[in-house]
């Protein structure tokens, strides 16, 4: 383990549930505009995931999808979402609007209304007990 107790990973990681299809639909959405595979996906159910990454021990575990940067710097729920968009070709532009501060707490507090929801939005049922977050 590095003494910053962070692991600078070789692209950016975007750790998610893959238990959830609610989470599961998203993760693909996101492959299929990341056209340069500039993003390792990870499940957060992998073995050893704190040991691969010590930083997220830190992190509340049911803060929804976390993103580790190349620095190794890790964000959670709406933030993940804008470090993925602003990284991905033609979003990018339209990313600027989450750093207003109005914005950035709508955004924020709509990320968790539909992270507690997620298999309720769900079109797939969700088959495991994953997809609650309380």
């Amino acid at each position: 383990m590095r003494k910053d107790n962070a692991t600078k990973p070789t692209k950016p990681v975007i750790i998610y549930d893959g238990e959830c299809n609610f989470c599961l639909n998203g993760i693909r959405r996101i492959q299929n505009k990341d056209q340069a595979d500039q993003f390792t996906y990870t499940p957060k159910q992998i073995p050893d995931l704190y040991a691969h990454y010590p930083q997220l021990e830190a992190i509340e575990s049911k803060e929804g999808m976390r993103f580790i940067d190349a620095n190794g710097k890790v964000y959670c729920g709406a933030d993940t979402i804008y470090q993925i968009y602003k990284r991905l070709g033609k979003y990018r532009y339209i990313t600027w609007i989450y750093l207003v501060p109005v914005v950035r707490t709508l955004l924020k507090g709509a990320y968790l209304i539909i992270a507690k929801n997620r298999s309720r939005l769900s079109k797939l049922d969700c088959e495991s007990e994953t997809c609650s977050t309380e």
